[in-house]
């Protein structure tokens, strides 16, 4: 993830859409079962222009195809990460779902509730557990549930301000400077917002990666947008020039 970004140097964006492939992977509880899912095949750098941008979250993980789901066990998780479960997480996931009535989560908001549950059986570093947090936000917004989403946006925030008082790299640096922006905006915290943006232009002046040159870019020019975020409701921006 860490020079994920510098796909951002293809700044042409066309409206191209994201393709999927059929695939199986192992069921991580039950090794004699296989899980149909789904794998990106094709996209491209527009798909960094897209409105989770503003939570600094991206496809595939935004998609609901992006959440796999093994129909043997009842087993989910976020694309790719099937793997590193320990035996102590795999018999505490596996009691779950045994002790629970077999259904098949059939509609997003099912497979989020059930995607947070199996990941708190899971030991994820700090940096997993706060972009899960902004993809929950993120998908809970696109399916009209604007509480919940910035209920999750307040638990992501809370956790980025703690961060930001460490030593961070500084693409992660930047990148949490950015979404606090975004946030305290959002949650009506306009001082704080207008803080981080301070933080943000100055860090990015004074960066020392070259390599992180167009994600500075990047973020200096989509921090125009976090100027007319309004609080509450949805975190994209209205395109309604405001003056700012």
């Amino acid at each position: 993830m860490k020079y994920l970004y510098i796909l951002l140097t293809l700044m042409t964006f066309s409206i191209n859409a994201t393709t999927w492939g059929a695939s199986e992977v192992e069921d991580p509880i039950n090794s004699d079962a296989k899980c149909k899912v789904n794998e990106p095949v094709s996209s491209g750098s527009y798909i960094y222009q897209w409105p989770s941008k503003y939570d600094q979250v991206f496809w595939p993980l935004t998609s609901p195809e992006g959440i796999w789901y093994c129909e043997s066990s009842g087993f989910i998780a976020f694309i790719g990460d099937f793997d590193d479960i320990t035996e102590e997480e795999k018999t505490k996931i596996s009691d779950y779902l045994a002790a629970k009535e077999k259904k098949h989560p059939d509609s997003l908001i099912q497979k989020l509730e059930l995607l947070e549950v199996l990941y708190s059986f899971r030991s994820k570093d700090d940096e997993f557990n706060n972009r899960i947090i902004r993809v929950f936000a993120y998908l809970y917004e696109q399916e009209g549930k604007l509480e919940l989403a910035n209920n999750y946006r307040k638990i992501a925030l809370s956790q980025i301000n703690e961060a930001l008082k460490t030593e961070l790299p500084e693409y992660k640096k930047l990148e949490y400077l950015f979404v606090a922006a975004n946030y305290e905006r959002q949650l009506g915290n306009v001082s704080s917002s207008e803080r981080r943006l301070s933080e943000l232009k100055q860090s990015i002046k004074s960066m020392k990666d070259e390599n992180l040159e167009d994600f500075g870019s990047y973020l200096m020019d989509l921090s125009k947008d976090t100027l007319r975020i309004d609080t509450g409701g949805v975190l994209a921006p209205s395109t309604e020039d405001k003056g700012a």
